[in-house]
């Protein structure tokens, strides 16, 4: 049996716009990735490429944009630390999928892509490849703790997102995903080749993100909320870099898996940490819905709202 128990906050949606010419168009002209970070990681963002990782770690206890692009360490908790482990990330990359698509994660990592897509993009359907020449109309997108690129890799290649980020605290994982497109290396629509692809890799942290405020259309944050150290700080940050009427799909273990090594929740803390984080519903086309399915698995849909 499937449990599903559904939170939701609104206001009142804008108006629909008219709809939109069905005309083809061209592709849309490459685009300069600096404008979407802070400043000291701008010259950073000059060496993004889907086959390599681009260090954006921020300067710890230092958050001034001067002193952002510094990657100093700090100590992790075990949660975050395992994931340094190589063998972490070929389990998550190939020994997992077979198991959360039976049953512990709702379908697997395909199905994780279609439903985000789903609700990112509103309505549409995440299975089939859009025209590129459509991705204009779709923005830039950012898929928060990426691990080895099971979703952020699709999104990618789906045409539907004009650049996709793929972000991770993990250098091991980030390597695997990396790995994962050199070696499929198969060519996108249109002819083009592995590095057209619309995907940069960037080793950063959740909880301070080296992007502008209001940069990001859309964000996908897959079943990581209980592995980053402070997630109340991280989807604050979700909040900060998502453009007004921009939208984050956010998936999680629930209790009763038990609180050891990560932190898990219930329905009550998510939509907590959701509406603290600035996901309150409110504001022009503002909504959140919080969704608990078969007992453990946690699904964040919200929009924030414009002014």
């Amino acid at each position: 049996l499937t449990l599903t128990l559904v939170l939701i906050l609104s206001a009142p949606a804008a108006s629909l716009s008219a709809a939109r010419s069905a005309a083809a168009r061209p592709a849309p002209p490459p685009i300069d990735l600096r404008q979407y970070f802070k400043d000291g990681f701008a010259s950073a963002a000059e060496s993004l490429s889907p086959t390599s990782i681009v260090q954006m770690l921020p300067s710890y206890g230092d958050n001034s944009s001067s002193n952002a692009a510094k990657t100093t360490r700090r100590p992790a908790p075990l949660r975050q630390e395992m994931f340094s482990s190589p063998l972490i990330s070929v389990l998550y990359d190939r020994v997992l999928p077979p198991l959360w698509a039976s049953g512990l994660r709702i379908g697997g990592p395909e199905e994780e892509y279609r439903n985000a897509v789903a609700y990112l993009l509103r309505g549409e359907e995440g299975g089939e490849e859009a025209d590129p020449g459509d991705a204009r109309d779709h923005g830039v997108a950012l898929d928060l703790s990426c691990g080895t690129g099971l979703v952020g890799v699709r999104m990618a290649r789906s045409g539907r997102f004009r650049h996709v980020f793929a972000l991770d605290y993990s250098a091991q994982m980030l390597a695997e995903a990396v790995a994962t497109v050199k070696r499929e290396n198969r060519s996108t629509r249109g002819g083009s080749t592995v590095e057209d692809l619309p995907l940069s890799i960037i080793r950063g942290d959740a909880g301070q993100l080296p992007f502008e405020d209001e940069s990001i259309d859309s964000v996908h944050w897959g079943a990581a909320m209980h592995c980053v150290p402070d997630a109340e700080r991280a989807m604050a940050e979700v909040n900060r870099v998502l453009k007004p009427g921009g939208r984050v799909y956010a998936t999680t273990f629930l209790r009763p898996f038990p609180d050891v090594v990560f932190r898990f929740f219930d329905l009550h803390e998510l939509v907590g940490i959701a509406r603290g984080s600035g996901f309150d519903g409110a504001g022009d086309g503002g909504e959140l819905e919080v969704e608990a399915l078969r007992r453990v698995y946690g699904v964040i849909r919200a929009t924030k709202g414009r002014p």
